[in-house]
Order: structure tokens, then C-alpha cells, then sequence
């Protein structure tokens, strides 16, 4: 068996472990393990600890330096060419440009902090 065979042996060995260990199942030395029982309700929080209120201001600040760049360098002028194409091709159809223009332009820009909590909407791409 030449080098190339025997990487190829290797390989293949290796794709079948990994994908065993990846596929969920029953293994033939284990018994099915029946679901745990739904766990207590976890206590309500206090309306603002002071802890959370900052974890999420840094969680706001740190989501909108990815967020503002990639939606004012990618999807406003993306979807304001498509806006301008969709002019073209429909022979001036306003309906259709203006919508893919709202939906590219409009919306959220800032991550705040009630949206990393989940008391405020964020109005991503796309939104109405």
C-alpha cells in the first residue's frame, strides 16, 4: 500500500469517527435516558440590578460597533442600488423602490440596551 492509499485510509477512518461522535443516538453499551423533568421556574429578577443594566449598555455599544458599520457599508447601499434597479426594470415602479429603499436605509442603527434586554424592538433590515 503506497503513501497516498494509506492517507486515504486514515482520512476516511477519521471522517467516520468524527461522524459517529457527532450523530446523536444510543450507543450499544447505553441505555435511553428518559428527559428530565421540567426544572422550577427561576425567580423573577429585580427590575434594573445595576450589574445587568451595565453588562447590557457594554452589550449595546460592542453589538452596534459591528452593527452600524456592516448596515451602513453593506445593506443601505446594497438595497439602494436594488432600489434603483428595480426603477429601471419596472419602468419607474415607485412602490418596489421604495420599499427595498425603507427596508435597506430605515430601522435601527444603535443598539440600546432595552433591546439587548428585550424590553425595546430592534428594527433591523427588512422591518415595517
Amino acid at each position: 500500500m503506497g503513501r497516498s492509499d494509506m492517507l486515504r485510509v486514515v482520512t476516511i477512518a477519521l471522517l467516520i469517527l468524527s461522524v459517529r461522535l457527532v450523530t446523536p443516538g444510543t450507543g450499544w453499551a447505553q441505555q435511553a435516558i428518559p428527559p428530565a423533568p421540567p426544572a422550577a421556574p427561576a425567580p423573577a429578577p429585580a427590575d434594573n440590578p445595576p450589574r445587568l443594566t451595565a453588562m447590557a449598555a457594554v452589550a449595546g455599544v460592542v453589538g452596534s460597533f459591528f452593527y452600524i458599520p456592516f448596515k451602513v457599508g453593506a445593506i443601505c447601499p446594497a438595497l439602494t442600488l436594488a432600489s434603483g434597479g428595480s426603477l429601471v426594470v419596472t419602468g419607474g415602479d415607485t412602490a418596489t423602490a421604495g420599499y427595498l429603499l425603507r427596508a435597506g436605509c430605515a430601522g435601527t442603527y444603535f443598539i440600546t440596551p432595552g433591546m439587548v434586554r428585550g424590553q425595546e424592538e430592534f428594527q433591523g433590515s427588512g422591518a415595517r
